[in-house]
């Protein structure tokens, strides 16, 4: 069988800063792009700070426990407003101290309503908060039906419903220096299950892995997943889901920057969030399914799942850095895509070329 032979994008896309803000501009401002997570704000007043594709952006939840997202910037002066989680201050333009001389504290004409902070268009799907920056996207249902179809087929009509989010262990965060691209193409592909993550390997093999590829996202079907890794005991699992797909589970990336992993006892989100051309932040969180595998019983298959994927996740660090530095040799500029075992990473290409005008 003939297939075409596909390159990768060009360096320029993964080490200069002038590109890095054309991506901001065509790429994440246009449309819907995962940020973060609603569950870092537990209560009313609660803030979070953020950096985003070099803005300064933060989470806020609002008396009515509804999450908003502003730019993280005091309309007086243009200084960062909130450095730290927690409740938020108040930003002294809404008081105006001394706005008109020592001890007085308003002026006639100057109305402080149309003075709060500036407000970004975003949406809160199971947790995960999504922002578009520059407010000309399509409904966000629009957005993530194709997503939600995907997965009805798994965990039904109610499965996000069930999750919840372990108190007894944080994200798991990482700190990279890489392009944004490198780690989504990265989860794009088993080619580097062998050698990267042979503990993975052990329990989902390359060969069982399916690539899959679609207008909006593409990424690995696994078809044999074993809940709770072959042992008699395993986390719950969702109600909905079907015994005959036990042993599927789906590992899409959600174009741009969305990393999601479905499982019948789990879920783990990866939201990458670029903050600079080769600097890049990952944020996972992992859900259990119901209100039952958060008590005590279930600690110890909790916390071994959790080490699990940080130990995963840990053994890509190096790969995904290790290729931004190639990015600075005149040696290469794209790459020769495999065509079987690189389909979904072309298509990702393909995907953001396009939008590059590449």
């Amino acid at each position: 069988m003939n297939h075409d032979v596909k390159r990768g994008l060009p360096n320029r896309y993964y080490d200069n800063r002038d590109d890095f803000l054309v991506e901001r501009e065509r790429i994440f401002s246009p449309m819907w792009v995962c940020i973060g997570f609603a569950s870092d704000l537990s209560h009313p007043g609660d803030a979070f700070p953020l950096e985003f594709m070099e803005l300064p952006l933060l989470l806020v939840r609002d008396r009515d426990h509804r999450v908003r997202v502003f730019h993280n910037v005091c309309r007086h002066r243009g200084h960062l407003l909130v450095a730290e989680p927690g409740q938020m201050g108040r930003c002294s333009l809404i008081r105006t101290p001394n706005i008109g001389g020592a001890g007085v504290h308003q002026v006639d004409g100057f109305d402080v309503t149309g003075m709060g902070l500036v407000q970004v268009r975003s949406a809160v799907w199971h947790d995960l908060v999504f922002i578009n920056l520059d407010g000309s996207a399509g409904p966000f249902d629009e957005f993530i039906a194709p997503l939600e179809k995907r997965w009805s087929k798994l965990w039904g009509k109610t499965g996000a419903d069930y999750l919840r989010v372990p108190d007894d262990y944080g994200s798991i965060t990482f700190d990279l220096e890489t392009n944004w691209k490198l780690v989504v193409e990265n989860y794009l592909e088993a080619y580097h299950l062998p050698t990267v993550h042979p503990e993975l390997n052990r329990v989902s093999p390359l060969q069982d892995h399916e690539i899959q590829v679609s207008e909006q996202f593409a990424g690995q079907v696994s078809h044999c997943y074993e809940v709770g890794a072959g042992s008699q005991d395993h986390l719950p699992i969702f109600p909905d889901w079907s015994s005959e797909l036990l042993q599927e589970a789906d590992y899409p990336a959600l174009f741009p920057n969305t990393l999601l992993g479905l499982q019948a006892d789990h879920l783990f989100v990866m939201a990458v969030i670029p903050l600079e051309y080769g600097r890049t932040r990952e944020k996972v969180r992992l859900y259990c399914v119901g209100d039952e595998s958060l008590t005590e019983r279930y600690q110890t298959l909790r916390q071994d799942q959790h080490a699990f994927w940080t130990r995963v996740f840990q053994q890509d660090v190096s790969a995904v850095m290790g290729m931004q530095k190639g990015r600075a040799s005149s040696g290469f500029d794209g790459g020769v895509l495999s065509p079987l075992m690189d389909r979904g990473t072309a298509a990702f290409h393909e995907w953001a070329g396009a939008r590059l005008g590449v």
